[in-house]
């Protein structure tokens, strides 16, 4: 004997089933609780420059995959390249300094406890414009972007070629669309 679901419990039962999904997916954490005293890091960069310069507050571990959070020292005028991610949304907040972003069309200058949130495919660039080391916090999410800081830092050590560092992007869902904001 066949069985008979009206339209509106079969809707009913899949909007149920899809949306507890996503909520488990946003809610769920890591099962401890973490403690980072200052100046450490939960990520051990295989790099004495990344080790020194990008502290991995949080991982995707920590966090049960839900955001990797960092804080960056970046040297006068520096920055990374023009770029765009396909996976990870992003908020910076500056503790220290100044620094230079340019999301999409638009330019922002943000002072010491200024934030800016940036989604996943919107091409941006930033850059610590002041004569002096500038500190960011920074949160991806999803987590996992220390994995991404970890195999570019390598292959930096390693001068590995334009196109192989352009592997290792791509791997992480991510493309170079420019230059720097200073060369």
């Amino acid at each position: 004997m066949p069985v008979t679901i009206d339209r509106r419990t079969l809707l009913y039962a899949f909007g149920i089933t899809s949306i507890s999904s996503l909520i488990t997916a946003q809610t769920t954490g890591g099962s401890r609780v973490v403690l980072v005293k200052p100046g450490e890091g939960r990520f051990s960069y295989s790099t004495e420059e990344l080790r020194k310069s990008n502290f991995c507050k949080l991982t995707s571990e920590d966090t049960g995959g839900a955001c990797s959070i960092f804080v960056i020292n970046a040297r006068p005028r520096s920055g990374p390249p023009l770029h765009v991610h396909h996976r990870e949304d992003e908020w910076y907040h500056v503790l220290a300094g100044e620094f230079l972003f340019k999301a999409g069309d638009q330019t922002f200058t943000l002072p010491t406890g200024a934030s800016i949130w940036l989604p996943r495919n919107i091409p941006h660039v930033w850059a610590n414009p002041i004569t002096v080391e500038a500190q960011m916090m920074l949160v991806c999410q999803p987590g996992g972007f220390e994995k991404f800081f970890d195999e570019m830092g390598k292959a930096m050590v390693d001068k590995q070629s334009p196109a192989q560092m352009e592997e290792i992007m791509h791997k992480y869902g991510m493309e170079t669309l420019g230059p720097p904001i200073f060369s």
